[in-house]
């Protein structure tokens, strides 16, 4: 459904006309300004859904809001959709088949640390039994997670726009279908689900400065997902309540004490391997799409000195420890040596992300 409205950054009280599609519960808008921006919001994400007079107010985004007033018939929507008063179609909710399986594999996994007497071992098990589940399971298990994360935060809708236009630019292992979403915050973070959600703050891509950096994030992140560290993580650290679980065949049990650790994931403790392996195929990553590796030092450089200048942001550091040794490491990989020419199109696409950071 199309239409029109004013737009308001809340930075300054210049105004601009806009085209204004709604697709779902999305809101596209197409400024007519210089720069022709588009901005992407959620319904679910507005701050506020209000009629004055004949005008629709909508108020999206942390302080300063932005704005847009809109009339007519697709206001009218959007505020029936935004109120409840009309329903949506909502995606399909998390299904216990594939967790069922997941108690099953854990259950002969616990057995079997029963019959040899290793339960010290459990974590370590835990860890390597993620070999047995399947990726199916592994996409489901990111996807509830996932939701829980956008339900409890705030979304930049046009950033992740954006920031997933450049993902697709990328040649990647197709074995996961990434999708990338950016949290409002000044949160200098970024984690990997299970499966390959990817959640990004605006803290740490407000202080990029290049396409490179960006890439280097999303090639470390993405290592996380095709190597399933994220997994074997969680379920080294979760292995002792799910193989309870699993042995009295509570299906009901493995999934919660899986989602229990629904909030760990963004400070997940990655062993140093684990880190080393993903800035090295990261850089891979920005081998193979043909990107100056240098970005990767320059991200490290970034995150150190954030560390050092913004202790209340040392939780990214936390998470990916020794920032000096992975420097050391990534200066000396021969891929450093190797320089490619500027790719235009990544270099615009990240100049629209930053213009909505």
């Amino acid at each position: 459904m199309k239409g029109s409205g004013i737009y308001r950054s809340g930075f300054s009280e210049q105004q601009f006309n806009c085209a204004v599609e709604l697709s779902g519960t999305i809101l596209h808008l197409y400024l007519e300004n210089e720069k022709k921006d588009l901005l992407i919001w959620n319904l679910r994400s507005l701050q506020k859904c209000q009629w004055q007079g004949s005008q629709l107010i909508l108020t999206y985004g942390p302080a300063p809001h932005q704005i847009l007033e809109c009339s007519g018939p697709l206001a009218e929507k959007i505020y029936r959709l935004w109120s409840g008063q009309e329903t949506y179609n909502e995606p399909k909710e998390f299904k216990y088949k594939g967790i069922v399986g997941v108690g099953i594999i854990l259950l002969l996994v616990a057995i079997t640390i029963a019959v040899f007497g290793f339960f010290f071992f459990l974590p370590w098990v835990g860890e390597k039994a993620t070999a047995l589940i399947p990726v199916e399971t592994e996409v489901q298990i990111g996807e509830n997670i996932a939701k829980v994360y956008s339900e409890q935060n705030d979304m930049n809708d046009s950033a992740t726009y954006y920031l997933n236009l450049f993902v697709k630019q990328l040649e990647l292992d197709e074995t996961y279908k990434i999708d990338v979403k950016v949290i409002e915050s000044k949160e200098i973070n970024a984690f990997a689900l299970p499966g390959g959600k990817i959640f990004v703050y605006s803290g740490i891509l407000d202080k990029m400065n290049s396409y490179e950096e960006l890439l280097a994030l999303l090639g470390h992140e993405v290592t996380h997902v095709i190597k399933r560290h994220s997994l074997k993580s969680i379920c080294r650290s979760a292995a002792t309540g799910i193989a309870i679980s699993s042995v009295f065949v509570d299906v009901h049990g493995v999934s919660s004490v899986i989602l229990s650790k629904a909030n760990e994931f963004k400070q997940l403790d990655y062993s140093r391997d684990l880190e080393t392996e993903a800035d090295d195929n990261g850089l891979q990553i920005m081998l193979e799409n043909k990107v100056s590796p240098k970005g990767m030092l320059d991200l490290l450089n970034l995150l150190k000195e954030e560390g050092v200048e913004m202790p209340q942001y040392m939780k990214y550091l936390s998470t990916h420890p020794d920032t000096d040794s992975r420097i050391e490491n990534i200066s000396e990989n021969p891929g450093l040596k190797t320089t490619f020419p500027v790719n235009l199109k990544l270099q615009n696409i990240f100049g629209k992300l930053k213009r909505c950071i």
